[in-house]
């Protein structure tokens, strides 16, 4: 799962109430089959000058006929068979990931540990500061 969370907006033209947070996300699910879904601010419906988390979704698996979905060894061997590289990898850029790679796998850092069903070690936390780490209402 990515998940992409917008700054935000230096100027507003509504109040929020405390328990809005993080109004602007996208999400993106890279799993099998996928999904995008965002979350944004909207003005509820009605006379009242009120913001209201909205959302909306994209899901791959309903937005197709799945009959007609190859699966992962099909749709590779199909590429293969008419040429189309574009899931491969070059051999310059396996070359060039194991170069990148390669001074974190010789010294890599040490490892820290952490209570299991956290959300890592504090660490963890500093890779995004000033955000945070949260789990999608998505599924």
């Amino acid at each position: 799962m990515i998940t992409i969370a917008f700054r935000e907006p230096p100027r507003r033209m509504f109040e929020l109430d405390d328990d809005v947070l993080d109004p602007s996300l996208l999400a993106i699910d890279v799993g099998d089959p996928g999904s995008i879904t965002t979350s944004f601010l909207a003005k509820e419906p009605g006379a009242t000058m009120r913001l209201s988390t909205a959302r909306m979704e994209f899901r791959y698996d309903r937005s197709f006929c799945a009959e007609l979905q190859l699966e992962a060894y099909e749709r590779l061997i199909h590429d293969a068979m008419i040429g189309d590289r574009t899931l491969f990898t070059s051999a310059e850029g396996i070359e060039r990931l194991w170069e990148v790679s390669e001074p974190l796998l010789s010294n890599p850092p040490p490892v820290e540990t952490y209570a299991p069903g956290s959300w890592g070690p504090p660490s963890a936390a500093a890779l995004i500061a000033p955000r945070h780490w949260h789990l999608s209402a998505h599924g």
